[in-house]
């Protein structure tokens, strides 16, 4: 079945595997995620193998290994993702949104020291 034109092709809920010691692993506590998706991009697969060498690094990953999350390597806090970790929060907020206000929390005191 095509989806209609502008249709997301991802959508609801997924599983995403988290790279061992990633930031978003630990964030999560643990090797994987369920997370709702409403996107029509992804990243081109042929390109994929380029992160391996890069600083900018896949650090979750769809069933089929496509990636899902990415992070920057030796950053305060960068992670990327084609989920929507938001929409979490229409009851328990999801823990990579409150990692990244915990995060910009103590960057913004450190600046004013």
């Amino acid at each position: 079945m095509v989806p209609e034109p502008g249709a997301p092709r991802l959508k609801g809920k997924q599983r995403v595997r988290l790279a061992a010691g990633s930031l978003a692993a630990r964030v999560y506590r643990a090797s994987e995620t369920f997370a709702k998706f409403h996107c029509s991009n992804e990243l081109n697969r042929r390109y994929q193998p380029l992160f391996k060498h890069s600083e900018l690094r896949v650090s979750g990953v769809g069933d089929e290994g496509e990636a899902r999350v990415v992070e920057l390597a030796g950053g305060k806090f960068y992670v990327a993702t084609l989920y929507l970790p938001q929409l979490a929060a229409r009851g328990e907020p999801d823990a990579l949104i409150d990692a990244y206000v915990r995060a910009a929390a103590v960057e913004s005191r450190s600046d004013r020291s």
